[in-house]
C-alpha cells in the first residue's frame, strides 16, 4: 500500500500474538512483516479485497462507518489487543467497512493467504482469533450503549484511557478533529472534555498532543466501558 514503509521482521508487541504458544510463534517470523503506518492512513477501503490483515503493534487503527451525507463515524477502535480486518477471521475477501491509522505506529502486516492457512493448519490460531473476534464485537455493543447512557467527558476519558494503553505510552498525537469523529460529537464537545480533564490534572493537551499526566484519574473518570473492554480482551487473549 502507498506509504507504508517496512520496518523488519516481528518479534513481539501484538497481544493476540504473543498470546499464541511457542510452538505456533516460530514461524510469525516466516509469515508477518512489520510496517509502519502514518496518521489518517486508509489501511483498507470499505468494499476493496483484503489483501492482509494487521496486528497492530504500537499504531492504533480505526474501523469507521461513513453515512450517506459524507459524515464519518467511528464504529471500532483497534489497538495491540486484536487486528484488522477481523471480517478475515469469517472467511471475508473484502473489507465491510474503512479503517485508517489514528495514531501512526508500527503494525505485523500477514498476507491473507498466509491468515487463511493458518486459520485451517492451527486450531489454535483459530480459536484465539476468533475469541479476539468476540471481544471486539463485544466492544462494539458495550459502545453502543456507551455513546447513548455516558457523558462525552466519561467517553473521552475512556477513549484516551485506551489509547493510552494501546500504544503503550502516556504521549501521542490527536487532533480535536479526529477525536471528535471518534467520539461522534461537535469539535466544540471534545474541546470542553479534554479541557475539564486539563483542569483536573489528569491530562495535558496542546495542538493535538496528548501526554497522559495522571493515568489513576483519567481511569477513573473515564465510564465503566473502559474496564468492561479490557476484561473482555484479556480473557480473549488466554488459550
Amino acid at each position: 500500500m502507498h506509504g507504508v514503509r517496512p520496518r523488519g521482521a516481528y518479534l513481539s508487541g501484538n497481544r493476540v500474538l504473543d498470546a499464541l504458544p511457542p510452538s505456533d510463534r516460530k514461524d510469525l517470523i516466516d509469515d508477518l512483516d512489520v510496517v509502519t503506518y502514518a496518521a489518517h492512513q486508509v489501511t483498507h477501503e470499505a468494499g476493496a479485497l483484503l489483501g492482509h490483515v494487521n496486528f497492530p503493534i504500537d499504531a492504533v487503527l480505526s474501523v469507521v462507518a461513513t453515512l450517506t451525507n459524507g459524515d464519518t463515524v467511528e464504529v471500532g477502535t483497534v489497538g495491540s489487543e486484536g487486528f484488522v480486518e477481523t471480517d478475515a477471521a469469517l472467511h471475508s475477501s473484502r473489507a465491510l467497512r474503512t479503517s485508517f491509522c489514528q495514531v501512526r505506529g508500527t503494525v505485523g502486516q500477514m498476507t491473507m493467504a498466509r491468515f487463511a492457512t493458518r486459520m485451517t493448519t492451527s486450531l489454535t490460531f483459530a480459536q484465539l482469533m476468533r475469541r479476539s473476534v468476540r471481544a471486539s464485537l463485544f466492544s462494539a455493543q458495550q459502545f453502543a450503549a456507551c455513546n447513548v447512557k455516558h457523558s462525552v467527558l466519561q467517553r473521552c476519558a475512556r477513549w484516551l484511557s485506551m489509547t493510552a494503553d494501546r500504544v503503550g505510552a502516556t504521549d501521542f498525537v490527536l487532533t480535536h478533529d479526529l477525536l471528535a469523529i471518534m467520539l461522534g460529537v461537535r469539535r466544540s464537545g471534545v474541546s470542553e472534555a479534554a479541557e475539564s480533564l486539563q483542569r483536573m490534572g489528569a491530562i495535558s493537551y496542546r495542538r493535538g498532543a496528548v501526554t497522559v499526566i495522571n493515568a489513576r484519574l483519567l481511569n477513573d473518570t473515564a465510564c465503566e466501558c473502559y474496564e468492561a473492554c479490557k476484561v473482555a480482551f484479556d480473557a480473549a487473549l488466554l488459550t
